[in-house]
């Protein structure tokens, strides 16, 4: 399978999950619950009960943009330069983001479940996924980008290549 045709059906995916939560009907609370002791004050409410109409969907729908954004990654790279290398290098990341991803969300179902979490650093257990793994797993896309630079997106011989062309396009110009 090319990997257009893989981005395609990430989109597919993610657009038929966004389908299906518009088309779901509205969770109860989702504008909040009145507070016992304060008039105007609006509570949350049950999480559970506010994911019941939808599901496991917030959970694929991110599997879905997790696997959009590697495969335009992927695709951001000259046919010729991917090697298996890079192969290998974009499937741990994605991997790594994929596993972040499902303890997060599987953190909070727990929770939902349960009502109970351990606390880490001050802060509950899918907060630390959200705050450190999250953001953490895409930072490895971002520094991948930047280490690899040279060697995948932009060798020095296509940047020479491309300069010597804006060079002959200014000298056709001036001619002109």
């Amino acid at each position: 399978m090319k990997a257009i045709h893989l981005a395609f059906a990430f989109l597919l995916a993610i657009a038929g999950i966004t389908v299906f939560i518009l088309m779901s009907d509205p969770p109860m609370g989702a504008s909040g619950v009145a507070h016992d002791a304060i008039a105007g004050m609006k509570l949350g409410g049950d999480g559970a009960a506010r994911l019941a109409s939808i599901g496991r969907a917030p959970f694929y729908f991110q599997l879905g943009v997790i696997g959009f954004a590697a495969t335009l990654l992927y695709m951001g790279i000259a046919e010729h330069r991917r090697d298996k290398v890079l192969k290998a290098a974009i499937l741990s990341m994605t991997a790594i983001a994929l596993f972040i991803w499902y303890m997060l969300y599987s953190g909070y179902e727990d929770y939902l479940a349960t009502g109970e979490t351990d606390v880490v650093f001050g802060f509950p257990v899918p907060t630390n996924w959200m705050f450190w793994g999250i953001w953490g797993s895409f930072a490895i896309f971002d520094l991948f980008y930047v280490v690899a630079f040279r060697r995948y997106f932009l060798p020095k011989e296509d940047e020479a290549a491309f300069n010597a062309l804006v060079a002959e396009l200014k000298a056709d110009e001036e001619q002109a």
